[in-house]
C-alpha cells in the first residue's frame, strides 16, 4: 500500500509539473531575454514607450533588446525571424502590417515563444490570428476614434456650424490602430448630420508627410468653400496641419470662421496648441504608462500568472478646460 502511494504521489507530481503547477512555484523574470519590435523609435510615442518598457523590465531583472523598423513589415519580419533563431524567451511586438504579421507570428508560435502585443491590436481572426499572441496592452482605438469624433462635432457646433467638411490625416493604415480610429471617427460624425469626412490621407504618423498632405488638401478644397476641420491622429500630425494652414493663410482656432483641428496621443505640440487656442482637443494617451504596464504583465507571465487577453489603459478628452491638469504628463 505504501509502495502504491509513493507511485501515485510520484505520478501526481509529474503530471502537476507538466501542467505547470509546482514547476512554476518560485518562477522569476530574472535574466529572461525579451526582444521588443517597434516602429520607428524616433517617433515620440514609440520612443517613449520602448524606453519606458526597457527601463521597467530591466529593473525587474529582464534583459531587453529593442529592434526598430520604419513601418517596414518586411524588415520587421526579418528581425523577428532572426530573434526566433536567437531563442528569446518572449517577444513584445508592435504590429506594422496586419496581414504580413500573421505568417511571422505563426513561426514564433511554432517556436514556442510567447508574444505580447503593444500599440496596435490584432484585428480579426484570419488564420486563427487571435491565437498567435498571449496578451495585448494598450489603448482602445475604437474608443479613441469615437471620443475625438465627438470632440470635433462639439467644437464645430460651438463655433456655430451645423455642417462641416472634415479631413483626416491618418497614421499607418496598414496596421490596426489607424483604421480602427478612422472608422470610429467617421461613425461618430455620422451621428451628427451635416458633419462629413470628405477625405482620409495616410501620412504614416509622419509630420512632414502630414504638412504636405494638409497643404495639398487645403488647396484642393479651396474652390469648394474650403475645409472646416482636420483630425490629425496624433498631436505631431495635428500640429503639421496647423502649420500648413498658417502657411496658406488659413486661420486656425475654435471661432466661427476658423479651421478647427483635433489631435490625439496628448503630445507636447498638442499641449502648446490647445493652450494657444489653435487646437480644439486631444486624448490622454501616455506611452510611459503603457510601457510600465507591459513590463508588469511580462513579469507576471514569467512568474506563472496567466494574463488577461486585452488590457486597455484609461483615457479622457483633453480641451482648453482641463489642459493644465494634463500638460506635464503629456509634454513628451
Amino acid at each position: 500500500m505504501k509502495v502504491m502511494f509513493r507511485v501515485l504521489f510520484g505520478l501526481g507530481a509529474l503530471v502537476a509539473c507538466i501542467a505547470g503547477g509546482p514547476r512554476d512555484a518560485g518562477a522569476s523574470a530574472k535574466d529572461k531575454r525579451v526582444a521588443v519590435f517597434m516602429g520607428p523609435t524616433q517617433d515620440k510615442y514609440l520612443g517613449a514607450l520602448s524606453g519606458s518598457f526597457k527601463t521597467a523590465a530591466e529593473d525587474m531583472g529582464m534583459k531587453i533588446t529593442v529592434f526598430s523598423s520604419p513601418f517596414d513589415p518586411a524588415l520587421q519580419a526579418q528581425q523577428i525571424d532572426d530573434a526566433i533563431a536567437q531563442k528569446y524567451d518572449l517577444m513584445v511586438v508592435q504590429i506594422i502590417s496586419q496581414r504580413a504579421i500573421i505568417p511571422v507570428l505563426t513561426r514564433v508560435k511554432n517556436a514556442n515563444i510567447p508574444v505580447v502585443l503593444v500599440v496596435a491590436p490584432m484585428v480579426g481572426n484570419e488564420n486563427n490570428a487571435q491565437d498567435l499572441y498571449l496578451t495585448h496592452v494598450g489603448y482602445d482605438d475604437v474608443m479613441f476614434g469615437r471620443m475625438i469624433g465627438e470632440a470635433m462635432v462639439a467644437a464645430q457646433k460651438a463655433a456655430g456650424r451645423s455642417s462641416a467638411k472634415i479631413a483626416i490625416l491618418a497614421g499607418s493604415m496598414a496596421e490596426g490602430k489607424a483604421p480602427l480610429r478612422e472608422q470610429a471617427f467617421r461613425e461618430a460624425l455620422k451621428k451628427a448630420p451635416g458633419m462629413d469626412v470628405v477625405v482620409t490621407e495616410d501620412v504614416k504618423w509622419n509630420p512632414a508627410l502630414g504638412e504636405r498632405a494638409a497643404g495639398q488638401l487645403l488647396a484642393r478644397f479651396a474652390p469648394q468653400g474650403g475645409l472646416n476641420g482636420f483630425y490629425g491622429m496624433n498631436d505631431v500630425v495635428a500640429n503639421a496641419a496647423i502649420q500648413a494652414a498658417e502657411a496658406a493663410g488659413v486661420k486656425v482656432g475654435t471661432g466661427s470662421t476658423d479651421l478647427i483641428v483635433v489631435g490625439g496621443n496628448c503630445q507636447a505640440p498638442g499641449v502648446k496648441n490647445i493652450q494657444a487656442g489653435k487646437q480644439a482637443a486631444t486624448l490622454l494617451m501616455l506611452p510611459a504608462e503603457e510601457g510600465k504596464l507591459t513590463a508588469t504583465r511580462v513579469k507576471e507571465y514569467f512568474e506563472g500568472k496567466k494574463p488577461e487577453k486585452i488590457t486597455f489603459l484609461p483615457s479622457e478628452t483633453i480641451t482648453k478646460a482641463n489642459i493644465e491638469k494634463h500638460a506635464q504628463p503629456c509634454s513628451y
